[in-house]
């Protein structure tokens, strides 16, 4: 099924039997694709060419949580160290040690059978999550993106020949400028692609369509002729990039209008929507504490709110303490938080009745409302304890209305209302005010909130060295972080008390 719909055209076609039937064939003519297309590695071609074998349920669920456990890996690296640089190069290469791909030449297995079959995985899994993150914009864009950036990343580790012999299987035309050619247009290309003399003899050129090098063209670094632009190999990898992501954002429009065509509500529909609206795959938070740890009450959560709760929690919190009331959205979003982190169901309750009881009578409140904590605590209903949202969760599920308080409030608050409201924090300046904002904007949540994390907590820029993708992640790293600063504070406070008390004794003996 996966093949299916990407292998089908873009007309729109009524007949939803003549759809399936166009699917099948277009699966078999994949299947029949030559054997020399096959042994370049899926990404080398772009990702123009779909699997067209079945597989089962279980190893299309493994493949796919591999692939996008890959993913937010290299995402988490990428946002604590600039990309190519050794320090990232060495994180992202100890997150790739059990995964079952080719993510570094030297991973490659020297048996041509193992070989063919990490390339066959990379290339199902890469697909599948096509299919599970076609379905909103914002997740076309999230997964365009990244997988954009692993591209770039992987075409930089091959080397130069590698990437050149593979260009026969890319879908559009790339010509590769014969020592003629070359000599004819020295000059132009120095000047224009900003090329050393020295080196023009060892560098390769190429020259494409000018309508597939805008990229480079925006920034100036390419010579136009004749409707061509020509560049070096340096800014081959940026072509490459650019027309995979369009080939992905094209296919996964065509991909979410077939979607309905599929008569798998009861197997693949639902792995789709879990890889997509779970695409967080870190700590599940159910409220089990360690043993040691400290005991959470609600007389705790005002300072804990103000020191180490995400911005969603925290705007949550402060609606609760102001209106006395939550609507069943927040309750929920904001009741499985405080679980997580801890709060008894007991307390919760308390804590709850204690702000509603303002408003309401207490028997109305025990009726209306109690009932919902217990049953998120596993002690109604199915009596199954539920787990705390994530942050993919709490953005691409039951956004709010004008009236609510939950939701993600990077993805949920206008540009100038989230700009109020950062900037009330005292402790952001205005610079770094904008930087979340932009992040914002740009459909990067995850990372605004990370900012926010960082800045708050006096750290640099990228200083957390992950990614926030839980609310309760942001609790308990700001809880770290805090126990580590105090315990510092006492270590230094030690060590200048046992340095002072030499000098009391010599001023006691004179």
């Amino acid at each position: 099924h996966e093949t299916m719909l990407f292998a089908a055209g873009p007309n729109t076609i009524s007949d939803n039997r003549h759809m399936r039937l166009q699917i099948a064939n277009n699966q078999q003519s994949i299947k029949n694709i030559t054997s020399n297309t096959l042994e370049i590695p899926g990404y080398l071609q772009l990702y123009q060419t779909p699997p067209g074998e079945n597989i089962s349920l279980t190893e299309f669920d493994e493949i796919a949580m591999e692939r996008l456990k890959l993913l937010k890996n290299f995402e988490n690296c990428k946002d604590s160290h600039p990309m190519h640089t050794e320090e990232f190069k060495n994180k992202f290469r100890k997150t790739c040690d059990k995964i079952k791909l080719i993510v570094f030449p030297e991973q490659k297995p020297s048996s041509s059978e193992d070989t063919a079959e990490l390339w066959r995985r990379d290339n199902i899994g890469h697909f599948i999550l096509r299919l599970a993150f076609c379905r909103t914009p914002e997740n076309q864009k999230w997964l365009t993106q990244i997988e954009g950036d692993f591209l770039r990343f992987r075409l930089r580790q091959e080397r130069e020949v590698v990437v050149d012999s593979s260009l026969s299987a890319v879908n559009f035309p790339i010509h590769k400028l014969s020592s003629e050619e070359k000599k004819e247009m020295e000059e132009d290309l120095e000047r224009a692609c900003q090329v050393l003399s020295v080196d023009m003899k060892i560098k390769a050129f190429y020259k494409v369509d000018f309508i597939d090098a805008i990229e480079l063209i925006r920034r100036g670094s390419v010579h136009l002729k004749k409707g061509f632009a020509y560049f070096p190999f340096e800014d081959l990898v940026t072509i490459l990039v650019s027309k995979m992501k369009n080939t992905m954002m094209a296919a996964m429009a065509r991909a979410f209008k077939h979607l309905a065509i599929l008569e798998e509500e009861g197997r693949l529909l639902p792995r789709l929507a879990r890889l997509s609206n779970n695409a967080y795959s870190g700590k599940d938070y159910n409220g089990e504490q360690a043993d040691g740890s400290i005991i959470i009450t609600r007389h705790m959560i005002d300072k804990l709110a103000v020191r180490s709760f995400a911005p969603c929690m925290k705007q949550m919190h402060k609606n609760l303490r102001l209106n006395h009331h939550l609507k069943y959205g927040a309750r929920r979003q904001y009741g499985l938080f405080l679980k997580g982190i801890g709060l008894s169901l007991e307390e919760a309750i308390a804590m709850m009745r204690d702000e509603f009881t303002k408003k309401i009578p207490s028997d109305k409140f025990d009726k209306e409302y109690s009932y919902n904590s217990r049953y998120m605590y596993g002690k109604e209903g199915r009596r199954v304890p539920q787990t705390a949202m994530s942050c993919a969760t709490i953005i691409l599920n039951n956004p709010p209305s004008a009236t609510d308080c939950h939701g993600c409030p990077f993805r949920h608050s206008e540009k100038q209302v989230l700009k109020q409201k950062l900037a009330g924090e005292s402790i952001l300046k205005k610079d770094q005010v904008d930087l979340i904002v932009d992040l914002a904007e740009s459909n990067q949540y995850d990372k605004a909130c990370t900012r926010y994390f960082e800045f708050t907590h006096h750290l640099e820029e990228g200083g957390l060295g992950q990614r926030i993708t839980h609310p309760n992640q942001y609790y308990e790293e700001s809880q770290k972080i805090i126990a580590d600063r105090i315990a510092a504070k006492h270590t230094s406070d030690s060590q200048t008390s046992q340095k002072s008390e030499p000098k009391e004794e010599q001023m006691d003996t004179q």
